[in-house]
Parts: structure tokens; sequence; C-alpha cells
């Protein structure tokens, strides 16, 4: 049986612990990365408006939503809304007549990105409005 001498066990024992230290960094800058808010994220201003008009083109063909426009209701569009954009997306609406400006209450110091739609006619109305989203990310 062989013996270890003292600084080969030394030596070892510098391995070991310098293997730990690296998987304890390791798993720090992991954690570290894995924990990062990946909510400030940049997105670009053309892809918020990409999704804002598939949003509205998806409710413009909804003979059901167009009619909460043509009555000036938002809680449904809302509520469909809501289903479709991104978590960290916030929104509100203005439902207005087409000659009209659609205000709402929107956070000043946030960028607004607005999109609108007109709905002219429902198969038992013909009452244009227009559908303004206003989204702002948090």
């Amino acid at each position: 049986m062989k013996r270890i001498s003292r600084k080969n066990k030394q030596a070892w024992l510098r391995i070991v612990e310098v293997l730990i230290a690296i998987l304890i960094i390791t798993a720090s800058v992991l954690i570290i990365y894995s924990n990062q808010d990946r909510n400030n994220e940049e997105i670009s201003e053309d892809e918020v408006y990409r999704i804002q008009t598939q949003i509205l083109d998806i409710i413009s063909k909804n003979e059901t939503l167009r009619q909460e426009i043509i009555l000036g209701k938002t809680i449904i569009i809302n509520q469909r809304i809501e289903k479709m954009i991104p978590n960290t997306w916030n929104f509100t609406t203005s439902i207005c007549n087409i000659n009209e400006i659609c205000n709402s209450n929107t956070p000043n110091d946030k960028n607004i990105y607005s999109t609108e739609v007109l709905v002219t006619s429902t198969l038992s109305d013909y009452s244009p409005k227009k559908l303004r989203f206003f989204v702002w990310i948090e």
C-alpha cells in the first residue's frame, strides 16, 4: 500500500478547493443571470405596433366585438385584449366618433404607443366609431 505524502495530500486539497470555488462562482453567476429582470429588455417600436395592429385586426373582424365598439362598451374589448398582450404591457382603450380625438388616461413617464381602427358598421347598425388602443410597457 502506497502512502500519500503530506505534499501530495495538500496538492490534492488545493485542486479540490479550486474546483469547489469554480463551482460556487459558476452557480452564483447562473443564479444571478436567471433572476435578472427580463422585462426591461428593449422591444422595438415596430414590434409593438405590429402586435397592436394584429390585435386590432382580430377585434375588427369579430362581429360581437364590432357590436360592442358600435355601442361604445369597452369592457369585453379590454378583456379580449388582455388575453392577447404580453404580461409586461399595460393598456387602455378609448371609443369615440370618427371626427373626435380619443383621449385616455395614460402615464406621463412612459412611452405610449397608440394605434386605432375604424369600425364603420355591423350587420344591424351603421354608426361609425373609432377604437384607439394605447399601450405602454412597464
